[in-house]
């Protein structure tokens, strides 16, 4: 242990070298930094050089990223490591120090032999897990003190450099990650968009901008709901919330380019985080399904075309229809058929839903329409109808899991009671204002495609008085949730109907169509949803005949 007064002096010159140093690299980051470092250092502890360096272990080399020497600083080059102190540093991982005869210990290092060094000192530079990131060190023409009474400036030094490098490897890890990123994000095919928490577009790649018939600078700074059309827009709006607190999220929706043509389009999304877990973005590929959809879309309109394009005109009842896939096509079906031989006297109409839904769906749905058709010019029994259809759909439908439900209904003219056969379809409905009952239009009956020997048989009511409403669906209707998961239900449909019993066939049909989409405000529709209305009104006189 040293004296008092050495001691004293001691942390009397720590301190005035820990002061210049600090004053000489404050304000310095980088490469300044480093420059700043070694000239300081060597400068305030008077020694003829030194230098701070990077180990590059592949080439076990060290990349100087700076060097002072007698007045001069030199920076970016290589030496090989072996043959010097400096490997003593990196292998041992702790401070090497040979206070004299450095050269006769390294001979053939030329570094050590142009300036006629002594004596070294050196300290790994390591990372927070302890690896070798490369060294500080000093040598000088002179001898050193066997214990440099330096030592604790020179190791705050040596962990000050340590976190700058730290700090500059991060940065280039960033850097390279982030350039690594834009490539991905600019070569892709896929559009992309990076947003912030206020759905305000931060980011944008070439794709996107084409997509949508936009330059860069009409995007950023925008939000997507810009580029929305109304329907979508609603979607995201209500969704908001949903949509980003969901790690990774998938949808379908529609935007609309600058020339104002709707292009449908995939959107997957994920929560961009920092290192801490802080949210700092959301990043959106955008998909164009334009093409994809291109034969859908046609699809659809061929399938909508063999739906009937106008209400049939019956003495006694007015019947309005309508049906709405929840994608391009569907697989619900509603018909009418009137007999050429009876076209005022009797209506059969049918209602039929499908497994599933898409293409697959709609094909099979097609394919009933046909067979329903074809058996119904061959023949006037409803039952031998159905039959018939269920017996070749059995075919039709082998092995494939798939089936239909169906509910058809007859009126006639004459006759005031409905018939109907119930294929596995929720039964009609019956309405009659008067008393403010509803019924069911029961019956036993399987769904077609699952058993060819099955019979069906035909059901008849009461008379259909005048004000009596039928309602003929699928379960689309009664099954629509909101978007707090809650059923639109059967209650609430018999409801719609109730309170617009006064109203004509199309107003009814309207009135239901409307307060789903109200129900369901902000949701994507997940069924298609078909619905006919049947409502009784008094018989049309026929017009008198004056001829004598």
């Amino acid at each position: 242990m040293g004296t008092p007064a050495l001691d004293i002096k001691r942390i009397h010159d720590e301190n005035i070298v820990l002061r210049n140093i600090l004053e000489g690299t404050a304000t310095a980051t980088g490469e300044h930094f480093f420059r700043a470092l070694v000239e300081n250092l060597a400068k305030t502890i008077q020694t003829h050089s030194a230098w701070v360096t990077e180990y590059v272990p592949a080439k076990r080399q060290l990349h100087a990223l700076a060097f002072w020497s007698d007045g001069q600083v030199y920076e970016n080059f290589f030496i090989d490591v072996d043959g010097t102190p400096c490997l003593e540093v990196i292998e041992s991982t702790e401070i090497v120090h040979h206070p004299n005869n450095v050269l006769r210990l390294y001979p053939q290092n030329a570094t050590l032999k142009e300036f006629r060094a002594k004596s070294y000192l050196g300290i790994p530079l390591l990372d927070n897990a302890g690896r070798v990131l490369g060294n500080l060190a000093v040598f000088d023409t002179r001898p050193m003190p066997p214990e440099p009474h330096l030592l604790v400036v020179f190791k705050i030094f040596a962990a000050r450099a340590s976190a700058e490098l730290q700090r500059l490897h991060a940065e280039d890890r960033v850097r390279k990650s982030e350039e690594t990123f834009r490539r991905i994000i600019e070569t892709t095919g896929e559009g992309f968009v990076l947003m912030d928490e206020d759905m305000t577009i931060s980011r944008a790649n070439e794709a996107f901008c084409r997509m949508i018939g936009y330059g860069l600078s009409d995007i950023v700074g925008r939000s997507p709901l810009d580029f929305a059309t109304q329907d979508f827009r609603q979607f995201l709006t209500v969704n908001r919330e949903h949509l980003f607190a969901e790690q990774h999220k998938e949808f379908e929706g529609r935007l609309l380019s600058k020339t104002g043509r709707e292009i449908p389009v995939r959107i997957s999304g994920d929560i961009l985080k920092d290192d801490l877990g802080k949210t700092i973005g959301y990043m959106n590929f955008v998909s164009d399904l334009t093409l994809q959809k291109r034969s859908l879309v046609l699809a659809g309109e061929v399938q909508r075309s063999l739906m009937p394009q106008s209400s049939p005109k019956l003495n006694g009842y007015d019947i309005a229809g309508r049906t709405l896939s929840c994608d391009e096509i569907g697989g619900d079906y509603f018909d009418y058929w009137v007999a050429p031989n009876k076209s005022r006297e009797a209506i059969t109409i049918v209602v039929g839903d499908v497994t599933g839904h898409g293409a697959e769906a709609a094909l099979l749905m097609t394919t009933a329409r046909a067979i329903f058709r074809m058996k119904a010019l061959q023949m006037d029994d409803m039952a031998e109808i159905i039959n018939a259809m269920n017996r070749q759909l059995v075919l039709d439908v082998h092995d494939t899991g798939r089936f239909m439900t169906l509910f058809c209904l007859r009126l006639e003219t004459r006759d005031k009671r409905a018939q109907w056969i119930r294929a596995g379809h929720t039964p009609a409905l019956i309405y009659q204002p008067e008393q403010d009952r509803f019924t069911e239009l029961k019956g036993e009956g399987l769904a077609l495609g699952v058993d060819a020997d099955y019979r069906y048989q035909v059901q008849r009511s009461r008379e259909i008085a005048a004000g009596h409403i039928i309602a003929l669906g699928t379960d689309g209707i009664w099954e629509t949730f909101d978007r707090n998961g809650r059923l639109y239900g059967m209650r609430r449909f018999r409801n719609v109907i109730r309170r617009n019993a006064r109203k004509d066939a199309t107003a009814i049909l309207d009135a239901v169509y409307a307060d789903l989409q109200r129900f369901a405000y902000g949701t994507k529709q997940e069924d298609d949803i078909s619905l006919v209305i049947v409502k009784a009104v008094p018989d049309q006189a026929p017009p008198l005949d004056w001829s004598i």
